[in-house]
């Protein structure tokens, strides 16, 4: 139940990013709407706190994440860092949390988790202030990501509570030492936008010059193996094989490490495919597509599946991570197993077939979507917060202030 207590809860939130990311995009969210209270719960009092290097903030785009964090009324204590493991950002941060003096940190990273847990090691009035640590999955990019990777086994047992994305990867976190009972299951959510107009659609299609009679075929997501590109190509073959009456176009909507791979594996089928890049807002696109399709190997509670299902756009995925917990097969989407080339062909095929098979299953999937509102997010958020730091209890921000 909702505090009785009026007094605002203070959350610093600790995310390593400069760019809008799949975990950020919630987070900005969530903060919009209960900055000023939330059905009966007091206001949340946000500031996100990260590192900075000067070579990262000077690029052309400049600090996107603190631009959007300004327009979403969340402000961006930037801590200076040299180096990707520079530990002198652990003094820093300390005097951060003294002048923000938060109710709760919450981490949103593998490394916001490791140098949380190096704070509290080393300052016992930060061990004060409760931790909850948001696990997003994990994504193969670099050995320095997948260090810190590994340090999640060392990091996540010692917070507070963990909120992570789907069954499998609590199922992960208990055996990684995690208690059940300090788990929680979140699933993503977006906020759902208006259509584009029909010249928007329209425009969308004739940028990527698209015949109108084509099928759109599209996928969004990190050219990175895990997201099973490949697989996809493959099956697109396949397409072609088993149904030749309508022109197909994939367009895959991505940058990433497996970049010049797909655009080797694609060569081959020339023209049908078409590598857009990064896309900075992909919703007319997805608007002006036929059907969607997830390849992936794994996943957690991807948020481009909640954005197809605002589309209507009938979805094929691959039955992994949260995949199964936000859609079911058959009823509004066509699940397939990862790593499956041919099973991902037929389904497509049978959907590119089936037009009035497409029509039910992405008005299912745009009703089922209300499942995921912000509303809903919001309420159980906020009922982790309260489990966690109480806000009925006495206001600690006197014992939590750090001298700087």
């Amino acid at each position: 139940m909702p505090s009785s207590a009026n007094s605002p809860l203070r959350i610093l939130s600790m995310v390593e990013a400069v760019t809008v990311t799949g975990p950020v995009k919630p987070l900005l969210a969530f903060s919009s709407l209960v900055r000023s209270g939330f059905s009966g719960w007091p206001p949340v009092h946000h500031t996100l706190m990260s590192t900075r290097r000067p070579t990262l903030v000077s690029r052309p785009e400049g600090d996107q994440l603190r631009k959007a964090g300004q327009e979403a009324g969340l402000p961006l204590i930037a801590v200076p860092e040299r180096h990707p493991l520079d530990l002198g950002v652990i003094p820093r941060m300390r005097r951060v949390i003294g002048e923000v003096c938060p109710d709760l940190v919450e981490t949103h990273d593998c490394k916001s988790h490791f140098l949380f847990y190096l704070l509290r090691a080393l300052y016992p009035r930060v061990r004060r202030c409760k931790w909850i640590a948001f696990h997003h999955g994990y994504t193969r990019t670099s050995w320095r990501v997948s260090l810190y990777q590994q340090l999640d086994r060392l990091t996540l047992r010692h917070a507070d509570h963990v909120v992570t994305l789907c069954k499998p990867f609590a199922q992960m976190l208990s055996r990684r030492g995690v208690r059940p009972e300090n788990i929680t299951i979140l699933t993503n959510f977006i906020s759902r936008r208006p259509s584009p107009s029909a010249h928007a659609l329209t425009l969308a299609r004739e940028d990527l010059r698209i015949a109108p009679d084509e099928c759109i075929i599209i996928c969004v997501g990190r050219l990175s193996s895990e997201k099973g590109h490949a697989d996809l190509i493959a099956a697109l073959n396949g397409v072609s094989q088993i149904d030749r009456t309508r022109p197909l176009r994939l367009v895959v909507v991505g940058d990433g490490p497996e970049q010049d791979k797909i655009e080797r594996l694609a060569a081959n089928l020339g023209h049908r495919v078409l590598l857009t890049g990064h896309v900075s807002d992909p919703w007319p696109l997805l608007n002006a597509s036929d059907i969607f399709v997830l390849p992936s190997h794994s996943e957690g509670s991807p948020l481009v599946i909640f954005e197809a299902m605002a589309a209507g756009l009938p979805i094929v995925a691959t039955s992994v991570g949260g995949v199964p917990e936000t859609l079911t097969d058959g009823e509004d989407a066509l699940l397939v197993p990862p790593s499956d080339p041919d099973a991902l062909a037929i389904a497509l095929a049978r959907l590119i077939k089936n037009e009035p098979l497409r029509s039910r299953l992405g008005t299912a999937a745009l009703a089922a979507l209300e499942r995921h509102s912000p509303d809903a997010y919001a309420s159980r958020l906020l009922g982790v917060y309260d489990k966690v730091a109480d806000w009925r209890a006495p206001d600690p921000r006197q014992s939590l202030t750090v001298p700087p």
